[in-house]
């Protein structure tokens, strides 16, 4: 069992593989199978069919199937795939992997051979256990499937998270770094981490950062009506103009408060002067306490038995936010400005 945490280099500073530390060599005769045919399987699989590898496609009987046709795949069905395959790109839903694992992937294994998945939520949390006599890695791009292919066509690459979970055949590390080449990832670096540090990574952004953000957003919304702007106007200051998203590009070109010499000194004064008061014990306690769920698998056990129950408190919480004023109010602004974008 090897698995191999995030790695420094001198100076604090994260170390990045890249194309001259990869090769395409470990796929050589090797037939990759891309189990499931979503955003980032069509991705993955056109970059790797691209790069000289031979890629097969299983899927189930779907959309997802009809566009793997498209884009001049023969798919198979999951079990069919799993069978063909050396090397196993797992990338159906999280939600549908310990479903599908007994029935349509297990039975496709065999000693040698590599599964690789995307996320490292099923393993890290220990919801799939693979046979001790496979390989087992990580390749999750920091990116979405679409823009992974994009800057594949580019030649360029998205950052991704790697780990080598389990090395039984010795060749772990450089079969993982041959297929981070092949998607194009290597061209962006790619860094080491484990499948549990990139699950539970993954889900503190999702319930903490985002659901934060989320939730601020919605509560600034309420005050700003209430003080008596048009909710229009507030859609439009919170997100719909496109400004908050270019904030958020700069910030990656820029760094977080570097970016801030693109606005007026007046913005940056209000906004550091202004912050740190509107975060309070309460908050901070409350963040611990999700990160706290997640790390000792309760927000597991919670989504399993909400999964078991047909979703339908998810069903409830979508609803309730589709009613929110907030949404009702963005459809004519969001329209104005579609057609601004793109007259």
């Amino acid at each position: 069992l090897l698995i191999v945490n995030c790695s420094w280099v001198d100076g604090g500073q994260m170390k990045l593989y890249k194309d001259e530390d990869a090769a395409l060599a470990p796929l050589a005769g090797k037939t990759v199978a891309v189990l499931g045919y979503g955003n980032q399987g069509q991705a993955q699989a056109l970059n790797l069919r691209d790069s000289g590898v031979t890629v097969i496609v299983g899927n189930r009987d779907d959309l997802y199937r009809e566009r793997a046709v498209g884009d001049g795949f023969a798919p198979m069905s999951i079990l069919e795939a799993a069978t063909a395959g050396d090397i196993l790109l797992v990338l159906t839903t999280d939600e549908s992997q310990p479903l599908i694992w007994e029935e349509q992937i297990l039975p496709g294994l065999a000693p040698g051979k590599t599964l690789c998945w995307a996320s490292g939520y099923n393993v890290g949390f220990d919801l799939i256990t693979p046979p001790p006599d496979v390989d087992v890695i990580m390749i999750a791009p920091r990116m979405i499937g679409a823009v992974v292919r994009e800057l594949y066509v580019q030649r360029s690459g998205a950052l991704a998270q790697i780990a080598v979970q389990q090395d039984a055949s010795g060749q772990a590390w450089d079969t993982m770094l041959a297929l981070c080449k092949g998607m194009g990832l290597t061209r962006g670096g790619v860094f080491a981490s484990s499948f549990r540090e990139e699950a539970e990574l993954d889900l503190f952004a999702e319930q903490v950062v985002w659901a934060g953000l989320e939730a601020w957003f919605v509560e600034c919304f309420e005050l700003g009506v209430e003080h008596g702007f048009a909710p229009e106007l507030m859609v439009m200051e919170l997100y719909a103009s496109g400004e908050t998203a270019e904030i958020f590009a700069k910030m990656t070109k820029n760094g977080f408060f570097r970016q801030m010499t693109y606005h007026s000194t007046t913005s940056q004064y209000g906004t550091l002067s202004r912050g740190p008061s509107l975060i309070n014990d309460a908050m901070r306690a409350r963040a611990r306490e999700i990160l706290r769920g997640i790390h000792d698998g309760s927000f597991v056990q919670e989504w399993r038995d909400e999964q078991a129950g047909g979703s339908t408190r998810l069903a409830a919480l979508r609803a309730q936010a589709l009613a929110h004023p907030m949404s009702q109010a963005e459809g004519g602004v969001i329209a104005a400005v579609q057609a601004i974008s793109n007259p």
